[in-house]
């Protein structure tokens, strides 16, 4: 199912608290680890006060340790602002040889790149060069020089890129070194074919994880019908339980298909009320789900946008959430 796993970091424990996860899931798919960097271009007006100061930014040998060094012989910002350049990518890619280093130890393959510009530019580009990689990275990290916005770039990404994502919302209590493993996916249907475009990334991931899988569909409650029907269609209760018992005969027969393709253990729930709130009161059970879902489905009685709802899932879900981009979507 996936090639390789694309992890971008920003060098902010935050953004490492996608690590474990990875980890995880690049053991049970027996697949590599590229760790991307990508550093801020050196603002010339920087370079220019480096310059003129005579103190570099980032000192890298003993020499450049020392005292304030004199004024520089060289053109005032070219030169110099190459020379914070290569500072800045030699500080990144000793962060990610360190991490590299550590995830060897558990005989994971990784390999590393750093990249100055644009975040979720070259996020992007990276992983379309594989469209089988799957993209790893928290929703949030730290801003500042050398560093970005992980949230913004998150959502940069996940409008941007074909790949799926996977999304972790980064606690600030949490290290980087718990046990944090997933041992359920939970996996919202809407009762359409692009909803269903999730499966195999969860057949996938429950074999090689011993997952449980949890189908769940949510329809609205006998009292929705009475709020927002516009027009009348005989008893609401009677309907609600038509849409029920229609949402649960799916699910078996989603259920079915699964164990023929040897998931041991799959549950079903059906749930009422807003998708969105219901998919994340259902993840926050525990702390060991992951959520799997499409970004598109379709609308109608007893379903529910589930492009939408999968946005509001990634903002307020403390689980992990797979992202699978349907195809509908891209046409």
């Amino acid at each position: 199912m996936y090639s390789q796993i694309l992890v971008p970091l920003d060098g902010s424990e935050l953004a490492e608290q996608v690590l474990p996860y990875v980890q995880q899931i690049a053991q049970g798919l027996k697949i590599p680890l590229e760790f991307l960097r990508v550093i801020e271009p050196v603002n010339p007006e920087m370079a220019g006060v480096a310059y003129r100061s005579g103190v570099a930014p980032y000192p890298a040998t003993a020499e450049s340790a020392g005292a304030r060094s004199t004024t520089p012989t060289t053109g005032p910002r070219g030169p110099y602002l190459d020379q914070i350049a290569a500072s800045q990518r030699s500080h990144a890619q000793d962060y990610l040889d360190r991490l590299t280093t550590v995830a060897r130890q558990s005989g994971l393959v990784v390999s590393t790149s750093v990249h100055e510009g644009s975040p979720a530019h070259h996020i992007v580009e990276e992983a379309q060069k594989e469209p089988s990689t799957l993209i790893a990275m928290t929703t949030h990290g730290r801003s500042g020089i050398t560093r970005w916005m992980l949230g913004s770039v998150t959502d940069k990404v996940l409008h941007a890129t074909t790949n799926p994502l996977l999304v972790v919302r980064p606690q600030d209590y949490l290290g980087t070194k718990g046990e944090m493993k997933f041992s359920s996916v939970i996996v919202p249907l809407d009762g359409s074919d692009v909803a269903e475009q999730v499966l195999p990334h969860v057949v996938s991931l429950a074999k090689a994880l011993s997952l449980k899988v949890i189908l769940v569909r949510v329809t609205p409650s006998a009292a929705d019908y009475y709020r927002y029907m516009e027009y009348s269609i005989g008893p609401y209760q009677d309907y609600s339980q038509e849409v029920d018992a229609g949402a649960a005969e799916y699910m078996h027969g989603i259920r079915q298909r699964l164990q023929v393709q040897k998931i041991a253990s799959v549950e079903e729930r059906l749930l009422h009320g807003n998708p969105a709130a219901a998919i994340v009161d259902l993840a926050k059970e525990g702390t060991d789900n992951l959520v799997a879902m499409t970004t598109h489905g379709r609308s109608g009685v007893g379903r529910w946008v589930l492009g939408s709802v999968a946005d509001r899932v990634v903002r307020h879900s403390g689980a992990p959430v797979l992202m699978v981009r349907a195809r509908e979507a891209l046409s």
